[in-house]
C-alpha cells in the first residue's frame, strides 16, 4: 500500500516537474524569440539612421569642399586686381616725379637741364618697364576674369541648393533599403518596416537645418510644457506584453526648455544659414536688414583673413636703418617695454580688401552694402621713426595684464608713385577721393588689421595729399581705367549657423522602424507553437493609448526609435573650430532626445507641429518639396539670375528655371516613390 502512494506521488511530482519544466520552456522560448526580434529591430533602426546621418554628413563636407573652392576663386580675382594697382604704382612713376614741384629743380644751376625728375625718370625705368608690362597683361584679363569666376561662384552656390534636395530625397529611401537588409534571410515572411513617422522626423530636422525661424522656439517650448505636463505612457522600443516596461529618464535637468535644447542640438536657429545677403529683407531698419549686413560683414571679414601676404600687405622696401633693443622700464607693479627704429630710403607699399563704399551712390537707397574688391599701392621716398610700446601691470598672485601693446610711427617722404584699382558691381559703388580710401593720421598708431596694409603709413602722407591733385594720372576712382564694372559680388553659399559652430553637432536625425506582431514568433503565433488558449498561452499585447498610432501603421507591432548626429571632428592633433569650410563631418549615434520620445509615444502631434493636413505620399512629397523651394532653392536661383552678368543672364534665365523644376519634380517622384502607400 505505500508502495502504491509513494508511485503516486512520484507520478504527481513528476507531472508537477515536467509542467513547471515545460512553462519554463515556454517562457525562455518567448523571451528569447522576443529579445532576437528587439536586438534585430534595434539594429536595423541604428543602421537606418546611421546611413541618413552619415548621408547629410556627406552632404556637409561637400558644401566645405565648394566653400572653399569658392573662397580661393575670390582670392584668385583679387590677385588680379592687385595687378592692376601694383603695375600702374610703376607705370605710373614718370606723370608723378614730373608733376612734383620738389622734382623740378635742376641738379646743376643755372643749367634747365637735367632736373630731378629726370635723374628719377631714369633711375626707375627698370620699374617703369616691368609696371607697363604687367598692366598690359593684366588690363584684358580683369575685365572678362572676374566676371567669369564670380559666375560660377554663384552656380557652385546654387548647386550647393539643390544638392540638399537630393541629399533629401537619398536620407528619404536609404531606410527602407537598410531596414529590408536586416530582415532575417531564412524566413520570407519577416517583416521590418519602416514608419510613416520617420518621414515626418527628416522632414522636421530639413525644415530645423536650413529655415528654423518656421518652426519657432516659443511652439516648441510649449509642446515640451504640455507633453512633459502628461502621464507617463508606453514608449516605443519597449517589448510587447500585459505590462509595457516604462522608460526612466536620467536627465538632471528635465525642464521644457532643457528638453528643447537637447533635442535642437545646438540652439533654436537654422544650423545651415545661407550666407547672401540677398536672403534677407532689405527694408532700411528692420531686423532683416541687420541680417543681411551681417551676413555681408560675416563674408568680407572671411575674405579678408584668408589673404595672403601679397593681397593683405605688400611690401616692398628699399631701406637701410637701426633700431635700439628693446629697453624695460619697471615703476612699481607697472611694466613698460620701450623700443626705437629709424629707417631711410623707398618705400613701397600696398594691399588689396574686399570692402564697400558708405557713400556709394549706385546703392543709395538699399539697406544692403554692395562689396567689392579695392587694390592701393604707394611708393615714396623717405625716413621713418617708429616707436614700439608695450605697458602690462603685474600682480603677485593675479599675474601680468597688459594695458598697451602697439607702434607708433612718424615719417616724412616724397611721391614716386602710386596705383588703385577697384573692382566694383555698379557705376556708382566705386571710391572717387582719397580720403574715402583712409588717411595716414588713421596709420600713425599701426593697426593689425588695415585693409591696405602699410600703404597708409606716415611716411606716404605726401604722396596721399598730392594723389588729390588733377594733374596726377594715379585716380582714386574717378578715372574709367581705374574702375572694373560687372562684378557679380557676394555669392550665396551655406556657412553652420553660430549655435552649431559652437556645439559643433547637428539636428538630430531619427527613424522610427517597427516588426508586426504577426511576424514575432512567440508561442501565440500561428506560425510557431500556436499555444492561444488554456494556462499555457501567452497574450501579447499591442499598443492601444498612442494618439498617433497611424503614423506607426497600427498597434499591433513591436516599435522602436533610433537617433543619430552629425558632430566636426578633425585629425587628431588638430584644433579647429566647428566650420562648414573644413570638410572634417562625420555622422554618430545618439541617444533619442525627450522630445523625440514625446514624439514617438504620441504626446507631441509632430503632424501638427509641422501643419501637415494628410500623411499621404503625395501631400508629404509635396509640402517638403514647396517648403524647400520657397526657403532654400528659390532664393539661391533668384540670387543666381539676379548676379549673373548681362547679356548672359537673359539666356540663362529659362533654361536654369526649367533645370530647377526639372530637378523639383523628379525629387517628389523619389520621395513619393520611397514612402509607402
Amino acid at each position: 500500500m505505500n508502495r502504491k502512494l509513494q508511485q503516486g506521488q512520484a507520478m504527481v511530482f513528476g507531472l508537477l516537474f515536467v509542467g513547471i519544466t515545460l512553462i519554463a520552456l515556454i517562457v525562455m522560448f518567448n523571451q528569447g524569440v522576443l529579445t532576437r526580434d528587439r536586438v534585430q529591430l534595434e539594429n536595423a533602426a541604428d543602421a537606418a539612421v546611421y546611413s541618413q546621418a552619415k548621408l547629410f554628413a556627406r552632404h556637409q563636407n561637400l558644401i566645405a569642399y565648394t566653400n572653399r573652392a569658392i573662397i580661393a576663386n575670390e582670392l584668385s580675382v583679387a590677385q588680379v586686381v592687385a595687378l592692376m594697382s601694383w603695375s600702374k604704382r610703376y607705370a605710373n612713376i614718370p606723370g608723378w616725379v614730373n608733376s612734383f614741384p620738389a622734382y623740378q629743380i635742376p641738379v646743376a644751376p643755372p643749367a634747365p637741364k637735367p632736373m630731378i625728375s629726370d635723374i628719377l625718370s631714369i633711375v626707375t625705368l627698370p620699374y617703369q618697364i616691368i609696371g607697363m608690362g604687367v598692366q598690359a597683361a593684366a588690363t584684358p584679363i580683369v575685365s572678362i576674369y572676374p566676371r567669369v569666376v564670380s559666375s560660377f561662384n554663384m552656380i557652385m552656390g546654387f548647386f550647393q541648393k539643390a544638392f540638399s534636395i537630393a541629399t533629401f530625397e537619398a536620407q528619404i529611401s536609404v531606410p527602407e533599403e537598410v531596414v529590408a537588409q536586416h530582415r532575417m534571410a531564412h524566413r520570407t515572411d519577416d517583416m521590418l518596416e519602416v514608419a510613416t513617422m520617420s518621414h515626418l522626423f527628416l522632414i522636421q530636422n530639413f525644415i530645423l537645418t536650413y529655415f528654423a525661424d518656421y518652426l519657432p522656439l516659443s511652439s516648441l517650448i510649449d509642446a515640451a510644457t504640455g507633453a512633459s505636463n502628461e502621464p507617463t505612457a508606453p514608449t516605443p522600443g519597449t517589448p510587447p506584453g500585459p505590462s509595457p516596461v516604462q522608460l526612466e529618464t536620467e536627465e538632471s535637468d528635465p525642464s521644457p526648455g532643457s528638453i528643447v535644447s537637447d533635442f535642437l542640438g545646438g540652439g533654436p536657429a537654422s544650423m545651415l544659414v545661407n550666407n547672401s545677403p540677398e536672403m534677407h529683407n532689405k527694408t532700411p531698419n528692420s531686423l532683416s536688414s541687420i541680417d543681411a549686413r551681417n551676413s555681408a560683414r560675416h563674408f568680407a571679414a572671411l575674405l579678408n583673413g584668408s589673404r595672403n601676404d601679397w593681397l593683405s600687405k605688400r611690401n616692398f622696401n628699399a631701406t637701410v636703418g637701426f633700431g635700439i633693443p628693446e629697453i624695460p622700464i619697471y615703476l612699481g607693479f607697472i611694466n613698460i617695454k620701450l623700443g626705437f627704429r629709424f629707417e631711410v630710403g623707398v618705400f613701397n607699399n600696398g594691399g588689396t580688401a574686399f570692402v564697400y563704399n558708405p557713400l556709394s551712390i549706385a546703392n543709395a537707397s538699399k539697406a544692403i552694402p554692395v562689396y567689392g574688391w579695392s587694390s592701393l599701392d604707394y611708393s615714396s621716398m623717405g625716413a621713418e621713426f617708429n616707436i614700439s610700446l608695450a605697458v602690462e601691470i603685474c600682480m603677485p598672485l593675479a599675474g601680468c595684464l597688459t594695458l598697451f601693446d602697439g607702434e607708433f610711427g612718424l615719417g616724412f617722404g616724397l611721391p614716386l608713385g602710386a596705383g588703385t584699382h577697384q573692382l566694383v558691381t555698379n557705376q556708382g559703388d566705386q571710391k572717387l577721393f582719397p580720403t574715402q580710401w583712409g588717411t595716414p593720421a588713421d596709420a600713425m598708431l599701426y593697426k593689425k588689421n588695415v585693409p591696405y596694409g602699410d600703404a597708409m603709413r606716415p611716411v606716404h602722407a605726401t604722396t596721399w595729399g598730392w594723389a588729390h591733385m588733377p594733374i596726377v594720372p594715379t585716380s582714386h576712382g574717378h578715372m574709367p581705367s581705374d574702375v572694373t564694372v560687372g562684378y557679380s559680388g557676394s555669392p550665396s553659399f551655406f556657412t553652420l549657423g553660430a549655435d552649431h559652430a559652437d556645439s559643433g553637432v547637428s539636428k538630430e536625425f531619427t527613424v522610427a522602424v517597427s516588426k508586426p506582431l504577426e511576424s514575432i514568433r512567440t508561442s501565440d503565433n500561428q506560425d510557431s507553437l500556436n499555444i492561444r488558449q488554456g494556462r499555457f498561452a501567452l497574450e501579447t499585447n499591442g499598443v492601444d493609448d498612442n494618439p498617433l498610432i497611424d503614423l506607426w501603421g497600427d498597434g499591433e507591432r513591436m516599435m522602436t526609435v533610433s537617433s543619430a548626429e552629425t558632430y566636426f571632428a578633425p585629425p587628431s592633433g588638430r584644433e579647429e573650430s566647428a566650420n562648414q569650410y573644413s570638410p572634417f563631418w562625420d555622422a554618430r549615434l545618439r541617444e533619442p532626445s525627450r522630445f523625440i520620445e514625446f514624439i514617438a509615444s504620441g504626446k507631441i502631434d509632430i503632424q501638427e507641429l509641422l501643419g501637415m493636413m494628410s500623411i499621404t505620399p503625395s501631400y508629404v512629397a509635396g509640402f517638403l518639396i514647396d517648403l524647400a523651394f520657397d526657403n532654400v532653392v528659390k532664393p539661391g536661383r533668384d540670387v543666381l539670375l539676379d548676379k549673373m552678368p548681362a547679356p548672359l543672364n537673359t539666356f540663362a534665365r529659362g533654361p536654369i528655371e526649367d533645370i530647377t523644376d526639372k530637378v523639383l519634380d523628379q525629387a517628389k517622384d523619389g520621395i513619393i516613390g520611397a514612402i509607402p502607400q
